[in-house]
């Protein structure tokens, strides 16, 4: 199922998801390692950052410093984890969660692809889990 912008936009914030990378570190974390979370549109859907979550799989250190995640003169070790792998990124969500090191030697990603639901399907519209805000600082 194709959405246009205005569509697509709405369902990002039904979800509650971020467009934008998001520094989401907790304080006891902060030490040692950064925590980013963001989400990316579909492959299919018709934005101009569509096909940055095919950069962050084939191409992670470039889609990072982009990002302003690894600095240009850092070339950590990246390993990266994709749940629901079997799933096309011809899905409504792509949802990334990167842990880089303050040591700038590893960086972590993990990637799970969220599939819509069809408007009739059992459970559809209903959230599947519950976000909490996080306050700046934590």
């Amino acid at each position: 199922m194709e959405h246009n912008d205005e569509e697509l936009l709405a369902l990002y914030k039904e979800r509650g998801v971020p467009s934008e990378w998001e520094d989401r570190t907790p304080a006891t974390m902060r030490p040692a390692f950064r925590l980013w979370y963001r989400a990316f549109p579909s492959t299919k859907m018709p934005l101009d950052e569509a096909g940055e979550a095919e950069e962050l799989i084939h191409d992670p250190l470039t889609a990072l410093r982009k990002a302003g995640i690894v600095n240009e003169d850092e070339t950590p070790h990246i390993s990266t984890m994709v749940v629901n792998h079997e799933k096309t990124l011809n899905r409504l969500v792509m949802h990334a969660f990167v842990v880089a090191s303050t040591n700038p030697d590893t960086v972590g990603i993990t990637i799970a692809k969220e599939e819509e639901k069809p408007k009739d399907a059992e459970g559809a519209g209903e959230e599947e889990w519950e976000t909490e805000e996080v306050a700046e600082g934590e």
